[in-house]
């Protein structure tokens, strides 16, 4: 019998996340071996980096948790199909399950932990027993693919010593700190890169597929899309210019404000050269942008059979250079709504004012969506039922009025409605919605989780101007007034966490990260917009996704699209997994900086020699998140 009680493992297209419980302190662990079990019964030790302290690895090489065992009660399984090293990526749709073992330091009596790898860091070996048999999680299954959805994930997480290594083994050198980001820009550029499509993760390959279905089929695709500079699929879209029309935002401007569409100006005109159909959405102002990313699919006959929409933009920034999410789905109902909504969007297109000729559209106008658009999207849409559960679709914009207001917008409202019954956990990953917060779903959020103290709240946030207002800020600003720059990097009380996505910097170096991480090349790190409800209720679980900003300027001012899933749990955790992988991966940088930004001691980046750890790991707010997914939390 082991001293752990329960684990449970749960996956979507790239990560796995293994959350474990224990009853109390485990006397003498020191942590925890953590291995993979294939479904013909081979086992591997799940990769670690960080050693014990007296131990160095300034080389970042990884050993496995037979050497440097895992103290949490929960982890990610990043290497399940990436390798270790390199830029290998290894086939999906494969079976797993997990077996964790607790570890003490070798002991008479004792199973010695055996170590297969070759010493790669420096200091003396600690050498370890198993305490126990651990226990073994069930089955779960490493895919895209939930009933009608394929859904995708990017593995745009730059801000790790691991894509900077990687950066430097493909220039041959150790690159000076303001090297990476350009040499970053330089190799997800090139199409068949391998560093690009490492990065893309099932992204670009979905939507490659996409044409691929389409020419099969024989059938057509209309794009409403935001941002289109890349060279890949620009050239996807030229080569199948027979079969497709596309609405053409405007994005990006220069010169301040007095030039637009900088960031479409290229594509833009290499499609209407090679006569594409294009009807040219022209907002030319930051009051209003056609924010949709979406592809619908049409039989040969016209019929709409699926459409692809998520957060990823049509640029080799939005693929590999932020975290997103793309699904592809294959439902004829869906995709007529979808569908319903482009051609509403043409007939608004059309009562925009002129915009000139080729190549003249750099111009700013006063261009906003009509009565008739917003009219029709502030109308609830049917739902559609599923093979598992069912999906509400929302279109934006949605209200009357064509600025800002206070009023709370339709689409967003039925979210927060669902978050306002949500019984265990909401989940969220977000750009920029508004300002600290504020009539957005970080606001309702924890709104929701003030008032109910057993509800898990966890989420990161991309923008430091977005950060809601932590306790601690607030008691230091009485007047109220905080810039963006005062913003905390955490905002922590109790049941609710959320994280600003954050890199660490040379002036936050620690023990075992000995070199500066590379951040991104924009701002927006983690570009998702994704709210996840319940994801271990099989009836009440729920997944809120799309283009949609989760703010209420989004909904008064954009082109937006918003799908919120309901009753499909296996989708549920998969989104919950890239959200937890975020909030995980950026919540221990944020709290390093907030640290050094408080003049106060900062993790030393090492794991204990001792079994004292596990005080901290197991008091209420930090066992929360693994309580609940080993399903042991007491609601």
């Amino acid at each position: 019998m082991s001293a752990i009680t329960a684990a449970r493992a749960y996956a979507n297209n790239l990560v796995t996340f293994i959350a474990w419980d224990v009853e109390k302190p485990i006397p003498g662990c020191i942590g925890f071996d953590v291995t993979r079990i294939y479904s013909d019964g081979m086992e591997r030790h799940l990769a670690a980096w960080v050693p014990f302290k007296g131990q160095a690895n300034p080389k970042n090489l990884p050993q496995d948790t037979t050497v440097w065992p895992i103290q949490k009660f929960c982890w990610r399984d990043l290497t399940v199909r990436q390798a270790r090293e390199g830029l290998v990526m290894r086939d999906g749709e494969i079976e797993l399950r997990y077996r964790i073992r607790p570890v003490a330091k070798r002991k008479k009596g004792l199973e010695p932990v055996p170590v297969t790898l070759k010493k790669t860091y420096k200091g003396k070996a600690l050498p370890l027993s198993y305490i126990d048999d651990g226990i073994v999680t069930k089955k779960v299954m490493v895919t895209q693919d939930f009933d009608e959805f394929r859904a995708t994930f990017t593995n745009g997480i730059l801000s790790s010593q691991g894509v900077a290594n990687r950066l430097n083994e493909i220039a041959g050198r150790k690159l000076k700190p303001n090297e990476l980001a350009g040499t970053l820009r330089e190799q997800i550029t090139k199409s068949g890169n391998e560093f690009r499509e490492w990065l893309s993760g099932d992204v670009l390959n979905l939507f490659r597929g996409l044409f691929k279905k389409a020419e099969k089929i024989k059938g057509t695709i209309r794009l409403a899309l935001y941002e289109l500079k890349d060279e890949e699929l620009v050239k996807l879209l030229l080569d199948n210019r027979e079969r497709i029309e596309i609405i053409l935002s405007t994005a990006g401007s220069g010169n301040k404000g007095k030039t637009w569409d900088t960031t479409n100006t290229k594509a833009r005109q290499d499609l209407i050269d090679a006569g594409v159909k294009i009807h040219h959405r022209m907002f030319n102002s930051s009051a209003r942008i056609g924010h949709n990313k979406f592809a619908i699919l049409s039989d040969k006959n016209g019929k709409p059979v699926g459409v692809l929409t998520g957060s990823t933009n049509w640029t080799s920034t939005g693929m590999c250079g932020q975290s997103n999410n793309a699904s592809l789905i294959s439902d004829r109902n869906i995709a007529r709504q979808f569908a319903e909504e482009w051609e509403a969007m043409l007939d608004d297109t059309n009562h925009l004012l002129v915009q000139g000729a080729a190549g003249t559209f750099a111009q700013p106008n006063k261009n906003v969506q009509g009565a008739n658009l917003r009219k029709k999207n502030g109308v609830a849409l049917p739902s559609i039922s599923l093979t598992s559960g069912n999906a509400a679709l929302w279109f934006s914009p949605n209200t009357k009025r064509t600025s800002k207001g206070k009023d709370c917008p339709p689409d967003l409202g039925a979210l927060f409605n669902l978050m306002r019954k949500a019984d265990d956990a909401i989940l969220f990953a977000c750009f920029q919605p508004s300002g600290q917060g504020k009539t957005s779903i970080i606001a309702e959020a924890i709104d929701i989780g003030t008032k109910d103290r057993s509800l898990l709240v966890f989420g990161s946030v991309s923008d430091r101007s977005a950060m809601p207002v932590s306790p601690l800020t607030r008691d230091r600003n009485a007047d109220g007034k905080i810039s963006a720059e005062e913003q905390a990097n955490t905002y922590r009380d109790r049941n609710i966490q959320v994280v600003l996505a954050t890199a660490l910097g040379v002036n936050d170096l620690v023990g075992a990260f000995e070199r500066v991480e590379l951040l991104t090349t924009g701002k927006a790190i983690i570009h998702d917009k994704i709210v996840v409800i319940d994801p271990l209720s099989k009836t009440n679980c729920a997944v809120a996704f799309g283009s949609h900003n989760l703010g209420y300027k989004a909904s008064y001012c954009n082109d937006e699209n918003l799908v919120i899933v309901r009753g499909n749990q296996e989708f549920a955790l998969a989104y919950a997994v890239h959200v937890i992988d975020l909030w995980e991966h950026y919540r221990f940088r944020a709290v390093q900086v907030e640290l050094r930004e408080q003049g106060e001691k900062p993790w030393g980046g090492f794991i204990k020699r001792d079994a004292s750890w596990q005080a901290a790991s197991l008091r209420s707010d930090r066992a929360m998140l693994s309580r609940y997914f080993a399903g042991t939390s007491q609601h």
